[in-house]
Parts: structure tokens; C-alpha cells; sequence
């Protein structure tokens, strides 16, 4: 794999596009051939995780900040595999506070061989984001 700065404008590989080749030649008149490529392995195999995050009873027409961080144990020390956050305003409507649906955190992960298992544990950090009664920060 090319490891470059891709935010300097430069390319970088991934090397998943093609996993083998094979010169296959009709001969002249030949209009049928079978053929078997053998002994492939798949390459840049991942895992995609979708995470849904429901919140109950929050407060109408307040901004609440959500985070999901996906940990891995590797050998008996957690490791943040990867993390994701949004800021959103709870609708307004009837009555004070209602359940909130927040759609959808997506991660994605490279993995050698799909065929082991591999444990995440998501963890959800929410908290609301703005405070209209402390316009100030009192500390």
C-alpha cells in the first residue's frame, strides 16, 4: 500500500482493485473458451458498522451533541478503533421533551480475513450543547 499526504492534492493506493490476472487467447475460428483462475485471494476485505442511536426523553428545540466511539480489545487493553460526531436540534412540538432517533453513524474496517470474528464495544457520549440559562461560562 502507498502511504501518501492526501491533503497535500497527491494520490495514494489502496492496491484492492484487481486480485489476479490471466492472458486468455481465441485463436483464429475460436469462439468459445473455459478457462479457471486459480488460487486468488481476496484482498482489502472490511467490516461496515451502522450505528443508530435512540435518546429518550430529551427536551424540545435544544441542540444535543452525540458521540459513538467503537473500542476493540486487543490482548487486554482497549483501543479507539474509530469515533464520530454530530451536533443536531431537537424538533420542536407538543410537550416538553420527546424521544429522538439519531440516524446513522457509519464506520468502516479494514480486516485481513472476514472469516475471524472481531468484537467492537460502541460506547455513546450525549450531553445537550447549548445552555440558554448560562449565556456566560461561570467558571
Amino acid at each position: 500500500m502507498t502511504d501518501t499526504n492526501v491533503s497535500s492534492g497527491t494520490t495514494t493506493e489502496c492496491e484492492c482493485c484487481c486480485i489476479g490476472s490471466q492472458n486468455i487467447t481465441f485463436n483464429s475460428c475460436e469462439d468459445i473458451k473455459d478457462f479457471t483462475i486459480q488460487n486468488l485471494e481476496l484482498k482489502c476485505e472490511g467490516r461496515f458498522l451502522k450505528i443508530r442511536v435512540e435518546l429518550k426523553n430529551v427536551c424540545r428545540g435544544r441542540k444535543v451533541n452525540v458521540g459513538v466511539l467503537v473500542c476493540e480489545n486487543e490482548s487486554g487493553t482497549f483501543f479507539t478503533r474509530a469515533f464520530k460526531a454530530c451536533q443536531f436540534t431537537v424538533p420542536s412540538g407538543t410537550g416538553n421533551c420527546t424521544n429522538v432517533t439519531v440516524d446513522e453513524f457509519c464506520f468502516v474496517f479494514p480486516d485481513e480475513n472476514i472469516c475471524n470474528s472481531r468484537t467492537f464495544v460502541v460506547k455513546v457520549i450525549a450531553h445537550y450543547g447549548d445552555f440558554p440559562s448560562f449565556p456566560f461560562c461561570p467558571c
